[in-house]
C-alpha cells in the first residue's frame, strides 16, 4: 500500500506531465502509470535511443517528420510505391506498408526507384509532390522521372498522376529547389561517359521551361570509382547559404559517397554560380559501405537537422537490396559548411530525434470521425484544457483522427486541439480520460475492437480498460472514463466519418470508383488510379447501429451496394455496383485492422469488399467475398475534399 505522500507526488507529476509543463526528464513524464512500491512502470512505446539500420532493404530513403508522424519511402523495384509512417523513428522498422500508388501504364509501370515527396504551396493550398523514377518492365533503359500530386495535405494521399518533366530520354533522381520565389527541378542523366546533375526552371511541379544546365559532373578521382557518377542531387540551406549535396561514384562499389557544391552566384542556371568542394563530405567508415543517396529531415521539435541515407554492411553488396536506410544528426562547422561526420556503425545506440518523446501537440493527418456512444447517442468531445465529455456533436471539438501508432494500436487525436486521448491513471480499474499532449506513452494508444452490429470498443493498450461514459450516464456533459463493465452498450461506440474520402485498396493503391463515372443505376464499381473525379469520392451516412451508406459525390441518391444477385443467400461472391441508397444491399460496416487498414463488410450478406483477383490494374472489378484477410480485402479511407 502506498503512503499518501507517494500518492500525492505521483498525482502531481502526472498533472505536470499531461499539461506539458514538467521540467524533469521526459522519461519521467512518459512513465505515467501508478507505481508499485518504489518500482515505476515505464509506459513509453519506444526507448530514448535507437540504432541503425532503420529499415533493411531500404535503398534510396526519403523521410519527413510531419504533423506527429515520421513518413518514410524507399525503393521497391516493383510497380508499387510504398510509404511507412510511425510516431517514433524506431517504429518505422515494423510499420505497415501503405501502398499509395501502383503502375500499369507500360511506359512507366515498373522498376520504381528513389521516391521523394515534397510539400509545395499551390494556389489551392499545400500539396505533396512525389517524384518517382520508373520505367518499363524488361530493362532499366526506360527510366524517367514522374510526378504525383496529393489531393490534400496528407502525405499518404490519395495521389493523382501529374506528368513527367522529360518524357523523351533517360533521367533519374529528381528533386525540387525553391529559390527567390522560383521553382527549379534537379535530376541526373548520362552525358557520354559521365553521369551528371542538371537543373532547370519549372512552370509548375511537373513541367520544365527554358534552358537545362549541368551543375555538377565527376571531376575528382574519388567521384570515379566503378563509373563516373554524380546523382541524387539535394538542396540544404543554412544561414542564408545554399548547398547542393549529391552522391558520387558508382553505387555498386563501396566508395559511393556524398559531395557538396555551394551556390555562390545569383542565377542557379549558370554553371559559374556553383562552387564544388574538392573533398567528399561523407564516406565509408565504421563498417558501413557506400553511404549515399540521401535526404534531410528535422526533428519533431525543429531543433535538430538529420541526414537520412542508405549504406551496406558489407563492401561487396553494391547496388542490391541489402542497402539499408539509416539516419543520424549532423551539425554545421565554424566555416558554415555541413558536418556529416562518419556513418555510425550498425547497432550503435544514438538518441532519438529531439522532441519525439514529447510533450507535443499535432494536427494529425487523416479522415475525421465523430465518436458516438451507443447508450447515450452523444459525441465524444474535448476542450482546449483537455477535459473530455460526451454531448451534442458540435464542429471540430467532436472530431477525431484515428491514427495507427504501431503494434496494432491507434491514437485518437483531437482535430480541434492536436491532443491525444489519454488514460490518466494507467493500470487502475477505473480511471479518468482526458486529451493531452503526446508523450509517447502506451496510456495514449488504444485498440479498436469490433463489438456487434458495427459498434466498436476502445481498449487502452496499457490497462486493457474500455472507454465508457462515467457511470454509464445518458446525461449531457458527462465525463468519460475507462474500466467497469466491458460488455454493455455503455462501452460501445461507433465511428462516423465526417470527411469526404477516397477508399484506397491496400494492395494496389487504387481507389474505389464508379466505372467510367457513369451516373446510370447499377453502374459497375471498379478500382482506378485516383484522378480527383467526383465518382471516386464518398460520403458516409449512418443508417442505424454501426452501419453506413457510402454515397458517391458524383450522383445524389446512389451508393455503394451489392447487386443483389444472391437474393439473400450466403453466396461466397457477388458484384458491387452503384445503386439506390435506400436499398438494404447498400449498408456496410467497417472494422479497423491491426495494420491500420479497414475491413468493409456488407450488412445484408456479411461478406467483405475486395478487388477481384488482387489486381493492380485500372478498371478491374470490385466485389464482395467471404473474408480471408488478404490485402486485396484491406482498404484505407483518405481525405478527398
Amino acid at each position: 500500500m502506498k503512503s499518501n505522500l507517494v500518492k500525492s507526488t505521483i498525482k502531481s507529476l502526472k498533472h505536470l506531465c499531461m499539461a506539458g509543463l514538467a521540467t524533469i526528464a521526459l522519461a519521467s513524464c512518459s512513465a505515467t502509470s501508478e507505481q508499485a512500491g518504489n518500482a515505476q512502470v515505464d509506459t513509453r512505446i519506444a526507448k530514448d535511443t535507437f540504432a541503425n539500420p532503420l529499415f533493411r532493404n531500404g535503398a534510396d530513403p526519403w523521410m519527413h517528420y510531419y504533423n506527429g508522424n515520421y513518413y518514410l519511402t524507399t525503393t521497391t523495384w516493383t510497380s508499387q510505391l510504398v510509404m511507412r509512417k510511425s510516431p517514433t523513428i524506431a517504429g518505422l522498422a515494423d510499420a505497415p506498408e501503405h501502398y499509395i500508388w501502383s503502375g500499369d501504364d507500360p511506359s512507366r509501370c515498373c522498376n520504381f526507384w528513389a521516391f521523394e515527396f515534397h510539400p509545395l504551396q499551390r494556389p489551392e493550398g499545400m500539396r505533396w509532390y512525389v517524384i518517382i523514377t520508373s520505367g518499363v518492365k524488361d530493362h532499366f533503359g526506360g527510366q524517367r522521372n514522374h510526378i504525383l500530386e496529393s489531393e490534400g495535405s496528407d502525405p499518404m494521399g490519395p495521389y493523382k498522376y501529374a506528368g513527367t518533366p522529360m518524357p523523351d530520354h533517360w533521367n533519374i533522381d529528381g528533386s525540387y529547389f525553391e529559390h527567390n520565389d522560383e521553382l527549379y527541378f534537379m535530376w541526373s542523366e548520362w552525358h557520354g561517359d559521365d553521369q551528371v546533375n542538371l537543373i532547370s526552371k519549372m512552370t509548375n511541379p511537373w513541367t520544365l521551361t527554358g534552358k537545362r544546365t549541368v551543375i555538377t559532373k565527376p571531376e575528382y578521382d574519388w567521384e570515379k570509382s566503378g563509373l563516373n557518377v554524380n546523382e541524387g542531387p539535394e538542396i540544404i540551406k543554412h544561414d542564408g547559404r545554399v548547398f547542393l549535396t549529391h552522391s558520387s561514384s558508382f553505387c555498386n562499389t563501396e566508395d559511393y559517397k556524398l559531395a557538396v557544391v555551394e551556390l555562390v552566384g545569383e542565377d542557379p542556371l549558370e554553371v559559374s554560380s556553383w562552387k564544388k568542394y574538392d573533398k567528399p563530405f561523407f564516406s565509408k567508415a565504421n563498417g558501413v559501405y557506400g553511404p549515399g543517396h540521401h535526404g534531410f529531415f528535422t526533428s519533431p521539435d525543429g531543433t535538430e537537422e538529420w541526414l537520412i541515407y542508405h549504406g551496406n554492411s558489407s563492401p561487396t553488396d553494391g547496388c542490391s537490396g541489402t542497402r539499408a536506410a539509416r539516419a543520424q544528426p549532423f551539425t554545421w562547422g565554424d566555416d558554415g559548411l555541413p558536418v556529416f561526420g562518419e556513418p555510425l556503425m550498425d547497432k550503435q545506440q544514438l538518441p532519438v530525434p529531439s522532441g519525439e518523446q514529447g510533450p507535443l501537440t499535432a494536427k494529425v493527418e487523416g479522415v475525421r470521425y465523430r465518436v458516438i456512444n451507443r447508450q447515450s447517442g452523444m459525441c465524444l468531445l474535448t476542450d482546449k484544457n483537455g477535459q473530455m465529455t460526451v454531448g451534442e456533436c458540435q464542429g471540430n471539438v467532436s472530431e477525431w483522427v484515428l491514427d495507427p501508432a504501431n503494434d496494432g494500436f491507434y491514437r485518437l487525436a483531437s482535430a480541434a486541439h492536436g491532443t491525444f486521448m489519454t488514460e490518466e491513471n494507467c493500470g487502475s480499474e477505473v480511471t479518468g480520460v482526458s486529451a493531452q499532449p503526446w508523450v509517447s506513452s502506451n496510456c495514449q494508444r488504444w485498440s479498436v475492437d469490433a463489438s456487434e452490429h458495427g459498434w466498436l470498443r476502445f481498449a487502452n493498450a496499457q490497462s486493457i480498460n474500455h472507454l465508457q461514459v462515467e457511470n454509464c450516464s445518458i446525461e449531457n456533459n458527462q465525463g468519460v472514463e475507462t474500466g467497469g463493465d466491458r460488455f454493455t452498450t455503455c462501452t460501445d461506440w461507433r465511428l462516423e466519418p465526417v470527411s469526404t474520402f477516397a477508399m484506397i485498396n491496400v494492395n494496389s493503391g487504387r481507389v474505389v470508383s464508379v466505372d467510367k463515372c457513369s451516373q446510370e443505376l447499377d453502374a459497375n464499381i471498379v478500382q482506378h488510379e485516383y484522378t480527383d473525379a467526383d465518382c471516386q469520392k464518398w460520403q458516409a451516412s449512418s443508417t442505424g447501429d454501426g452501419y453506413y451508406t457510402f454515397q458517391s459525390l458524383d450522383k445524389s441518391g446512389l451508393c455503394l451496394a451489392v447487386n443483389g444477385v444472391s437474393d439473400g443467400k450466403q453466396d461466397i461472391a457477388d458484384n458491387v455496383v452503384h445503386a439506390a441508397c435506400n436499398e438494404p444491399d447498400s449498408e456496410w460496416r467497417f472494422e479497423f485492422l491491426q495494420n491500420g487498414a479497414l475491413r468493409m463488410v456488407s450488412r445484408h450478406y456479411g461478406l467483405a469488399l475486395k478487388v477481384a483477383d488482387c489486381s493492380l490494374k485500372n478498371g478491374d472489378n470490385i466485389m464482395q467475398q467471404v473474408w480471408k484477410d488478404t490485402v486485396c480485402q484491406h482498404f484505407y479511407f483518405r481525405v478527398a475534399e
